[in-house]
């Protein structure tokens, strides 16, 4: 976390505070390396790459210049790593924000584009996390379950519609896994003892019974396969891995079993890690689209690592979007450049955050609606590092209306 003071009416106060989260690209083994240092050492080497290298650098510089201010912090990377420039990044435009007098949000779209006109804005849909796989005891072998809305005038209105399901899910997995399930795990999803990803589905479709939102009118569901290795898929622990076409078939009858599912979050391998992929995702979207129970439905692919080689990609593949992860990015430009090339080729942008792995910083709200991300997918609704950032968009909702 970086705070940012500035020279306001001939007085050096303080302005803003920025923080950033690991990013998910970090590597293992420098995690394992800064664990074994003093837990002392660690807090001194970070004051000292803010106090003295960063400060060095964009000491005196305008925070209404982000991306000079920039510039000059990714030059220090090598040096001191990403952490500290991505925080001292988002202070700096919330400094700019708040002396120029305006909400983070409306700056945000100014760096993007500023022709002097009132720019209009339109809230993100969340997209909220119900089960969490692959930790904290529940084995799946797929990352996350979630609900997004697919009705709902008002972000809150529509975030009401997700919490609805996800807290009758709540109630389902404490009567039967008892009631420490309840509390849920960090990211703010549930995490209950489940193999299964047929098992998993059953229980939001009690849920949703339950909360009577059944119907799939109103909200709709998404699976995140995580990011697939190797030249397979294991759909469930213990499995044999299947291949591309064994692949597409498991999704088509798991969405035929499932009619609110929808979307689907890396189904396939990483459109970037593996350059033939796109030709599996186009082979999963047609024959979606060609099924005869499933061709009436519209559905969504989503791509969720990011970068200039993944977006040329994904546009070719059809019915397929992007996600944006801020904490991938070095800094705020380069966060803003790659939302404005995904939409320039295109693409739906959902913005994304580590959730409870990352920080209760609410900057992530404000740049969704900022770049005019169609969905904002911030965790689930369970500790105040996610809960935070659906807040903030609210609050955000209210300053527009």
């Amino acid at each position: 976390q970086v705070d940012v003071y500035c020279k306001v009416d001939d007085m050096v106060r303080f302005v803003a505070r920025g923080c950033a989260a690991a990013a998910s690209s970090s590597s293992s083994t420098s995690g394992k390396e800064e664990e074994k240092k003093d837990g002392n050492e660690n807090v001194q080497k970070a004051v000292t790459d803010v106090s003295e290298v960063v400060h060095s650098v964009v000491s005196g510089m305008k925070p209404k210049l982000q991306d000079q201010c920039d510039a000059l912090l990714e030059k220090s990377k090598a040096k001191i790593g990403q952490q500290p420039i991505t925080a001292t990044s988002i202070a700096i435009c919330k400094a700019a924000a708040s002396l120029g007098d305006v909400e983070c949000f409306t700056h945000i779209r100014s760096l993007i584009k500023d022709d002097g006109k009132e720019p209009s804005f339109k809230m993100p849909k969340p997209m909220v996390q119900l089960i969490r796989g692959g930790a904290y005891g529940c084995n799946l072998e797929f990352a996350e379950v979630l609900v997004y809305p697919v009705s709902g005038k008002s972000f809150q209105a529509q975030l009401r519609l997700c919490a609805r399901l996800h807290n009758e899910l709540g109630n389902i997995i404490a009567a039967k896994f008892g009631e420490g399930f309840r509390a849920g795990c960090p990211s703010g999803g549930y995490s209950p003892p489940l193999a299964d990803l047929s098992e998993a589905l059953k229980l939001v479709n009690e849920a949703a019974t339950a909360a009577g939102l059944d119907s799939w009118n109103e909200v709709c569901l998404a699976v995140n396969g995580g990011n697939w290795e190797g030249n397979g898929y294991v759909m469930k622990p213990k499995d044999k891995a299947k291949g591309l076409d064994e692949a597409i078939q498991f999704y088509v009858a798991l969405m035929k079993d499932n009619p609110g599912l929808k979307a689907l979050i890396n189904p396939l391998n990483s459109l970037v890690d593996d350059a033939a992929a796109g030709e599996g995702w186009n082979k999963l979207a047609a024959t979606l689209s060609e099924d005869e129970d499933l061709k009436a439905n519209t559905y969504m692919l989503i791509s969720e690592s990011d970068g200039e080689e993944q977006i040329k990609t994904v546009a070719k593949v059809t019915a397929a979007s992007v996600s944006l992860k801020l904490e991938n990015s070095v800094t705020v430009t380069e966060a803003i450049n790659l939302a404005v090339d995904m939409m320039e080729s295109k693409l739906d942008v959902t913005v994304t955050t580590e959730g409870g792995e990352g920080t209760s910083d609410t900057f992530v709200a404000d740049f969704a609606v900022g770049v005019g991300a169609r969905f904002a997918k911030f965790g689930g609704l369970l500790g105040s590092q996610n809960v935070d950032k659906y807040n903030r968009l609210l609050q955000i909702e209210a300053a527009l209306s």
